[in-house]
């Protein structure tokens, strides 16, 4: 079925159930399938490294290839969907998981496996982003808090169950079959996609209508100088909402990280440890209905900053605790802060976003959230005392919080359409 989705129209808060119904076949049903994939990579990935007999440090190696492919495919991904259309990028992004999944399972040289884990991840950045310029030109912004807060409420439940599906699924089949099964899942995703996801405007059509040239007619080189351009023109953007973005992502990757050192540290066994991530990860993943109801209710502004001052607060809590409930209390305290700002990235990126180059506002929107999320942990790993780090994290939230407060304007719009230009910034 192919045909143009019509922009949906709104002035409500309320989520309209319509559009939600809509987003269900379309957008919710393959990101789920694709985020027990995404996150059942998580757990094979540097344990099947380890089994081929490479160290911990190769391991970790590996595994950073695939927010590296994530960084390196937003930018160029942005101007692809402003050519081609979201519906395009989206199959294009769900087929290169697939077939770096088989590939991973189908050769022996860990640095075959290090290549395809890169396109894994560029891959995973493409399907993102198309599918977050998707919402963005298809659903108003009093609704998008919701739409996008139960996409990351998916993904949390992906981050819940693609682990533990994972490791029961090497424990009684393998490795190859659950490498296997996380291509299938990819694949399942190019065919509901393919089936269900309308196509939609692209952005060359609105410049056209605005008398602007587009995208199309450049080349790939000339389009060096329209990156340069872009970035001048929304730099006071990039530099205090993103640099909020920088910051947030950088401190929920060092609470995946540190709740896990700092139970080490306290002495306690791999299960308890294991226990307490999880227990912390369903309050985080039950938070995403109050999130979608705080954006669209009061705004983004209070769920960022709860969010990251909730997150602070609980790393600097985290070396006054000297037992394994004082820890298990202290790491859900973190599940709820993080959980409280599910789909703010999204969501605030979407909301800013100009209508005739969204995609590209968003391909650098995302490339910065995934420097900051590479950059916790490289931040990390490099302090020698993990009391320190967790008072950097307290240090790094309240820095960022500081910036969306005093330096970035409240995003939610009341009217239909987003902004024609990105204009977030306080003067």
């Amino acid at each position: 079925m192919n045909y143009t989705s019509p922009r949906i129209h709104s002035d409500s808060s309320t989520p309209d159930v319509s559009v939600l119904g809509r987003l269900g076949v379309s957008i919710y049903l393959p990101s789920a399938c694709m985020a027990l994939g995404q996150m059942g990579l998580l757990v094979v990935l540097p344990l099947f490294i380890v089994s081929r007999g490479g160290g911990p440090s190769l391991a970790a190696l590996v595994f950073a290839m695939r927010g590296l492919g994530s960084v390196l495919a937003n930018v160029p991904v942005g101007f692809a969907i402003a050519r081609w259309g979201q519906k395009p990028l989206m199959l294009v992004g769900s087929g290169v998981m697939g077939c770096s999944a088989l590939l991973i399972m189908a050769t022996d040289s860990t640095w075959l496996i290090a290549v395809a884990t890169l396109m894994f991840g560029a891959g995973m950045g493409t399907w993102l982003l198309a599918r977050l310029a998707y919402i963005t030109a298809t659903v108003p912004s009093g609704q998008r808090g919701t739409a996008l807060s139960g996409l990351a409420g998916l993904q949390r439940l992906g981050m819940l169950l693609g682990p533990v599906i994972a490791g029961l699924g090497i424990a009684s089949v393998g490795y190859y079959v659950v490498f296997a099964a996380v291509s299938a899942s990819a694949w399942v995703t190019v065919l509901l996609v393919w089936r269900f996801v309308p196509n939609s405007e692209r952005e060359d059509e609105v410049r056209q209508s605005r008398g602007t040239p587009p995208v199309a007619e450049a080349g790939w080189v000339d389009e060096i100088r329209v990156v340069s351009g872009f970035l001048a023109r929304h730099r006071k953007v990039l530099l205090s909402a993103g640099l909020f973005i920088f910051c947030l992502q950088m401190l929920r990757e060092q609470r995946r990280l540190l709740v896990v050192l700092w139970g080490t540290h306290l002495g306690l066994e791999a299960d308890v440890i294991g226990f307490v991530v999880s227990a912390s990860s369903l309050v985080d993943m039950g938070m995403f209905p109050v999130a979608g109801y705080v954006m669209d209710r009061w705004g983004r502004k209070v769920a960022g900053l709860v969010c990251i001052f909730g997150l602070g607060g609980a790393m600097g809590l985290l070396p006054l605790t000297t037992t394994a409930l004082s820890y298990l209390l202290v790491a859900m305290l973190a599940g709820v802060g993080n959980g409280l700002g599910s789909g703010i990235v999204m969501t605030m990126g979407s909301d800013l976003a100009p209508r005739e180059a969204s995609s590209q506002f968003l391909g650098v929107w995302r490339m910065l959230g995934d420097m900051g999320a590479l950059s916790g942990p490289l931040l990390v790993s490099v302090l020698a005392s993990l009391v320190v780090a967790l008072g950097l994290s307290t240090v790094i939230s309240v820095a960022g919080g500081l910036v969306l407060w005093c330096c970035v304007d409240e995003t939610l719009k009341r009217s239909p359409d987003p902004p024609d230009v990105a204009d977030g910034v306080s003067p």
